[in-house]
């Protein structure tokens, strides 16, 4: 039996293919796909402007699905279950997973960045990455936990964000879901800045304290009216923006802590002095853990966060093309595209 699959075999161009469908191997679950989101990564590979990733590459690290088949040793999920994916394949054997870090394994690859992701009607993944979706999380919504993950994950670098005042730099899609993590881990107080009013009338949606437009407003002026002088306790730097982050940098609170969220596509000159010199505490975050997956479940299970407002738009697979174009002619509207299998 054959089932379509989507390749990004050049800048621009993606290709259908029919292939056979593949088989379980032991420690696998069959999926079949249900929804795959578009991610920020899979733009900049779209574009053939990813620093790791390669031509031809089927997309898809943002996936849910149902299971169809399992293999001989798998025994955490079984055929019926609604899933999504963890996409990390480690080697389980370096310091680093052996520290339980495998967030940063030596040899880490995402599913459908450095080996083939889910753009097809059917996937095979190893099971330990699956967890169940509860019944009240469709599978669109579903593929938007891998991102809320992340954020999760951010928001937890620094230790307990439970009333902190938080100032979160950038509010796409990433951004905004560093901010719902952040309200829904019990911070304080949230506020989060960029220049498109679009996006920050949504972060206001998905429950920001403060939104700040820092092309109308000066940030340092309405953290000062909001928060009082020295009242930032935590800065995530979501907008890969260095000019941003050098502005927070210099009036922020010392010894603040600093998580720095974003992917530089340049290098950004960041003001390494005052780091020292107000003895800041500076975080990197990469991806997430198996807590941070099942943290991000239960909010959204509860209800504590809003990933329906993220999704701008759906197209079924076969109009993936479609989907990236819409992405570009409304670069400044839109969070999360979905394409539905």
């Amino acid at each position: 039996m054959n089932m379509k699959q989507v390749t990004l075999v050049s800048p621009e161009t993606f290709e259908i293919h029919q292939v056979p469908v593949p088989q379980c191997q032991p420690d696998q679950a069959l999926l079949k796909v249900k929804a795959v989101g578009i991610c920020g990564s899979d733009i900049h590979a779209y574009y053939g402007k990813h620093p790791f990733m390669s031509f031809p590459i089927t997309l898809g690290h943002e996936a849910a699905g149902e299971v169809v088949q399992v293999g001989a040793e798998v025994t955490n999920v079984k055929v019926g279950d609604r899933v999504l994916m963890r996409p990390q394949k480690v080697c389980g054997k370096c310091r680093m997973c052996r520290e339980g870090r495998y967030n940063i394994c030596k040899t880490l690859e995402v599913l459908g960045c450095q080996c083939a992701g889910a753009s097809s009607d059917y996937y095979p993944v190893k099971a330990e990455l699956l967890y169940r979706l509860p019944d009240n999380i469709s599978y669109d919504v579903g593929t938007v936990i891998e991102p809320l993950s992340v954020g999760v994950r951010a928001v937890n670098r620094p230790g307990d964000v439970k009333g902190k005042n938080v100032l979160v730099i950038g509010a796409g899609t990433i951004g905004n879901v560093v901010m719902q993590s952040a309200k829904a881990l019990g911070a304080n107080k949230v506020v989060i800045s960029d220049v498109s009013d679009y996006k920050l009338n949504m972060a206001k949606e998905c429950g920001a304290d403060v939104a700040v437009n820092v092309a109308r407003e000066k940030l340092e002026e309405v953290l000062d009216r909001e928060l009082g002088i020295d009242g930032l306790d935590v800065v995530y730097e979501c907008s890969a923006n260095g000019g941003a982050l050098n502005q927070v940098l210099r009036y922020g609170r010392k010894g603040m802590a600093v998580v720095i969220v974003a992917v530089y596509g340049k290098k950004p000159e960041m003001e390494m002095g005052l780091i020292q010199d107000r003895e800041y505490e500076l975080y990197g975050t990469l991806m997430y853990r198996h807590e941070d997956y099942l943290t991000a479940i239960r909010l959204v299970a509860e209800g504590k966060v809003n990933l329906q407002a993220l999704i701008s738009k759906e197209f079924p697979l076969e109009e993936v093309s479609q989907a990236y174009k819409y992405i570009e002619a409304h670069r400044d509207e839109v969070q999360k595209v979905i394409l539905n299998v």
